[in-house]
């Protein structure tokens, strides 16, 4: 037969590009020999009586022998080898006769020397399924077709191969993991806190052969949102950012608690994540960080410009470190928790020493402001018992002796006034109350002291100012304290102006100390006058107790602090605001009073009948009417109770009051109300308590009431907590009657419009259109 003509070159494996990755993954081309191959290929060379055995590695080009035996050649061309004929099927490739074969007889090795005649190669498979290359059997002569039992021993043979390769394989990235295990642990072994996080991510990058890598903690204010504690990036550290965790793989691995691994292609799996395309990641990988609990803290990971060569080993490292790198976080917070104690343990130090100065200078102060008066009262006394004084003499000495009575029978009273406001017990007569002749009485009281200074009064009071609901005695008491003040504080020559005005709009003036939102309604009363002003330090404890601008025993003026304090407590009792501002000293200062007016109510219409279409319009236009209504009103402080309560009523309501949620619970099973209106802020059970209570009772026990909070608490999150355990409206103190009317008479024009609401409901409460 003629040997003459081209050598056929075999086709490529449909998997070509991923069969050449797995053979380098083995890391085995262009090795030594080893004994444990030789020991197959010479076994295979006995078993088969062959001269010739080979372990061939079928590369991009060539054809590799990590064994020979009987061939002195360690590698030839890939067109050259039979073998690139054997590694296209998972078969033993038998050729009986190589000269006979047209695959392979013009084979430079079937040609010509050593003129290899058989050939017999089974497939060196591996655990992914790759044909690598062969374990193959050859002579120079032809020989028979191999038996059945001889190919499965072949094959058997290759797999022992295969599991050799695999052994290798292992006890390198044991090696490996040895390796970078030993280098990250020497290299964060002697660190701690923020240095342990830094040393980390450089030493990862440096033993993982990677790009990046970071650690990062999950904000726990928003959990959406990561904090770097370090990050590595070529080698460098670089600044720690803040990242949202939206469309990104670190999202899964916090979500899911558990190692995430895009090994390449993690650009195409997040195509929204512009920081990933920035730093042209192509491979990710990373774990999460569990507390004690089990809970997500964190999470640790790497990445890389390319695909990750070594995943196992990366997951490894990564899920031993995640352990160490978890309690440094934790050590990290538990350091940042105690500091934050110590810094609130010094403020409440620092806040109890004010306290306790504050308390000895009032001390001080009182036994002065006490004693002063007691010295003409007692030196007139004695003196008036002699009886060796003419009647000019006796008439000065009672009026000094009266005068001084008078100025101590304040200080005392004002002492049991706070007294009375720290145990909530300062009550109100209220009652419909015209505030025209109330500052004019006012003035008239403190008008001879502002004589004696020379000090010109000018009053501005519109006649139209509408009434109030006040207790009389106590809201004299607020201008003749703030008018008095003012005079007092006002040198000889100066002017105090009292403006007494009515308003339909709440102004906006940001910086008075003390200033909230108004009800559109509202009595305003201002003084104004050209004294000494307020200091902008001195600003926000103008209304505190004890608290004076001037505490020395130089000062010039006398009292205790406690009269705008005193006032303050009054005003808010009454539903209002005060609030002072200043330009600074020597400038003058303006103390605001803004009251509630109590609304006139228009008289109602049935003109219109009831009509679905009507039932959810908000009652703006007119004022609502409550006739028909029975409230249950919760508050703890008494005035506050007896406010709403007197206010309401005008509205034509009955009205229910009580003092706690238990009381409230009693009043609703024996009244059973239309509408609950609840304060928060109760002793031994709150306002949440309370509406979680009910909303937990059967509707016909009183479970589905509509309820109102009426709460100092005005925060946006405490309205949104608030609605969200049960309450249909969120009211913030102070509160304006009218409006906290007409929040009634919609809320329950809403509840009798639900689909569900009976016909006897809407018909009880069509009074309120």
């Amino acid at each position: 037969m003629s040997l003459g003509g081209n050598v056929i070159a075999a086709p490529l494996p449909s998997n070509e590009t991923e069969r050449l990755e797995a053979l380098r993954r083995y890391n085995i081309l262009d090795t030594p020999p080893e004994e444990s191959f030789d020991r197959i290929t010479a076994l295979a060379a006995r078993l088969f009586d062959v001269p010739i055995a080979i372990v061939s590695l079928v590369d991009e080009f060539r054809a590799w022998f990590k064994s020979c035996y009987g061939f002195d050649s360690r590698e030839i061309s890939r067109e050259s080898t039979i073998c690139s004929f054997a590694i296209l099927s998972d078969y033993v490739l038998v050729i009986p006769d190589t000269r006979n074969d047209s695959r392979v007889a013009c084979m430079p090795s079937v040609a010509s020397e050593p003129g290899l005649r058989f050939y017999a190669g089974a497939p060196l498979i591996d655990r992914d399924g790759y044909n690598l290359g062969t374990l193959c059997i050859l002579d120079t002569k032809p020989r028979d077709a191999l038996s059945a039992d001889q190919q499965r021993t072949l094959t058997d043979l290759a797999a022992i191969v295969v599991d050799e390769l695999e052994l290798r394989l292992a006890a390198r990235k044991i090696a490996q993991m040895d390796a970078a295990l030993i280098e990250v642990t020497k290299g964060v072994s002697q660190a701690t806190g923020e240095a342990f996080f830094y040393s980390l991510v450089q030493h990862l990058t440096k033993a993982l052969g990677v790009d990046y890598a970071f650690i990062g903690e999950l904000i726990a204010t928003d959990e959406d949102k990561v904090n770097t504690l370090a990050v590595c990036a070529h080698n460098q550290i670089i600044d720690n950012i803040e990242y949202s965790l939206l469309n990104t793989p670190c999202k899964q691995v916090i979500k899911q608690g558990k190692l995430c691994c895009y090994p390449q292609g993690i650009i195409a799996e997040f195509p929204d994540n512009h920081l990933l395309a920035q730093m042209e990641v192509e491979s990710y990988i990373a774990t999460p960080l569990l507390d004690s609990t089990g809970c997500v803290v964190g999470l640790l990971g790497v990445m890389h410009r390319k695909p990750l060569e070594n995943m196992q080993l990366a997951e490894s490292l990564l899920t031993i470190f995640a352990t160490r790198a978890t309690a440094e976080l934790e050590r990290k917070r538990a350091e940042e928790e105690r500091a934050q104690l110590l810094v609130r343990e010094q403020a409440a130090r620092q806040q109890a020493e004010t306290a306790n100065r504050m308390k000895d200078e009032f001390l001080a102060m009182l036994s002065h402001e006490l004693r002063s008066p007691l010295n003409p009262i007692l030196g007139w006394s004695r003196i008036l018992l002699t009886r060796k004084v003419n009647e000019a003499t006796t008439v000065r000495a009672i009026e000094a002796i009266e005068r001084n009575a008078n100025l101590q029978a304040e200080l005392i009273e004002d002492l049991l006034d706070v007294s009375r406001m720290i145990r909530g017990k300062l009550s109100l007569q209220i009652s419909p109350v015209n505030l025209i002749p109330i500052v004019e009485a006012a003035i008239d009281t403190v008008h001879l002291a502002a004589e004696a200074k020379s000090i010109r009064l000018e009053t501005i009071l519109d006649p139209s100012i509408g009434a109030i609901a006040g207790d009389s005695k106590r809201l004299q008491q607020i201008v003749w304290n703030l008018v008095s003040n003012a005079i007092k504080f006002t040198p000889v020559g100066g002017k105090v102006e009292i403006r007494l005005e009515h308003s339909e709009q709440a102004t906006e003036e940001p910086g008075n100390w003390g200033k909230t939102p108004m009800p559109n309604s509202y009595a305003q009363l201002r003084v104004i006058d050209t004294g000494k002003g307020i200091s902008a330090d001195f600003l926000p404890f103008v209304f505190e107790c004890f608290r004076q601008a001037d505490s020395t025993s130089t000062r010039s003026h006398g009292g205790l602090g406690l009269g705008l304090a005193i006032v303050r407590h009054l005003v808010e009792l009454h539903g209002g605001i005060i609030y002072v501002d200043s330009p600074g000293e020597g400038q003058g200062a303006t103390f605001t009073v803004k009251l509630p007016l109590i609304a006139v109510r228009k008289k109602a219409t049935n003109s219109d009948p009831l009509a679905p279409q009507f039932v959810n319009k908000v009652i703006t236009d007119n004022l609502p009417m409550l006739a028909g209504l029975h409230l249950l009103v919760v508050d703890d402080a008494e005035d506050v109770r007896d406010l709403l309560a007197v206010a309401l009523e005008s509205y034509g309501a009955r009205v229910t009051a009580v003092a706690s949620a238990s009381a409230a619970l009693e009043a609703l099973e024996l009244v059973h109300p239309d509408v609950l209106l609840s304060d928060i802020g109760m002793p031994n059970e709150d306002g949440y308590t309370l509406i979680r209570k009910i909303r937990a009772m059967p509707p016909e026990g009183g479970g589905q009431i509509p309820a109102i909070a009426i709460t100092a608490y005005a925060r946006s999150e405490d309205c949104t907590h608030t609605l969200s355990l049960g309450f249909q409206k969120h009211i913030a103190k102070p509160v304006d009657p009218a409006k906290l009317a007409s929040a009634i008479a919609n809320l329950v024009l809403e509840s009798v419009a639900e689909p569900n609401a009976s016909e006897a409901s809407l018909t009880n409460h069509i009074g309120l259109l």
